[in-house]
């Protein structure tokens, strides 16, 4: 049984845990949107609903969609996207989040399963890229106490 609180800090954890974002500072990952991203590359979650599903035996199943946005900034034109080097690209970047998710879609067990539903890709402006990667968290409840 799971709070919604309790989703958001253990996919906190699990990025910054997870090898495949070593090169992504633990302080440039965070919960909620900032006025100013000046430390890249950032990672940002933000929670955008939740969905009540079934309720069974005094458990009340949800689904948590959050939005993983990530951002790049990269100097050279022709690695902004792909990437060289330690240059990483919005598209490495994002499928290093998509690594670290899918590392254990229980997050630590706190939920039934996550899954990445779809990647919508974003110029901010030259030289700096950001993604937003839509994913479904099916957890459960007690469904009186909502924990």
């Amino acid at each position: 049984m799971s709070k919604p609180v309790d989703i958001i800090n253990q996919l906190l954890t699990q990025l910054q845990d997870s090898s495949a974002l070593s090169y992504v500072q633990d302080a440039n990952i965070l919960k909620g949107a900032r006025e100013s991203i000046t430390l890249f590359p950032c990672i940002v979650l933000e929670p955008i609903r939740i969905t009540e599903k079934d309720y069974v035996y005094e458990k009340q199943r949800l689904v948590m969609n959050i939005a993983v946005v990530g951002f790049t900034k990269v100097l050279n034109k022709d690695d902004q996207i792909t990437g060289s080097g330690d240059d990483r690209g919005i598209m490495t970047l994002e499928n290093d989040v998509k690594k670290a998710i899918s590392s254990d879609i229980t997050l630590g067990g706190y939920a039934i399963d996550t899954n990445i539903k779809e990647t919508v890709y974003e110029l901010i402006e030259y030289p700096i890229r950001g993604f937003s990667i839509n994913i479904e968290v099916l957890f459960e409840q007690d469904a009186v106490n909502r924990t």
